[in-house]
């Protein structure tokens, strides 16, 4: 039951992460090519856009482009985690595996000479005299 819920979680935050690192390089990509963005108007807010900083740094510089950068960083982070994750797990598991083994073969064999050596000395009562 624990294993299927360490599965899950690992399934998820895969899910997650490569869902942010797609979302990231859509929209780096989106803001690079020209024609996509919102057309350059004169009256339009400039707290409000997702238009470059034309003055110190071109295209690189806006604020979705930074956006991009975090979520394809963050994607990127949680895939790395993952796969962590699952690297830790499956050497856990070989380890108990081997450990559970080893106990196998090694409380096998003193177990059975227990079982028959501590039978009582029991005689039938008819073959004593």
């Amino acid at each position: 039951m624990a294993q299927s819920r360490a599965n899950g979680s690992h399934y998820a935050l895969t899910a997650i992460g490569l869902g942010m690192l797609v979302l990231g390089i859509i929209m780096a990509v989106w803001n690079l090519v020209p024609g996509f963005g919102p057309p350059d108007k004169p009256g339009s807010q400039a707290g409000n856009s997702s238009k470059p900083d034309r003055g110190s740094g071109g295209i690189l510089k806006s604020k979705t482009f930074s956006v991009a950068y975090v979520l394809v960083g963050a994607g990127l982070l949680l895939l790395l985690l993952s796969l962590c994750l699952n690297v830790r797990d499956k050497k856990r598991q070989s380890e108990e595996l081997t450990i559970a083994h080893v106990q196998h073969l090694t409380l096998s064999p003193p177990a059975k000479k227990r079982m028959k050596t501590s039978l009582p000395n029991i005689t039938c009562p008819a073959t004593r005299r």
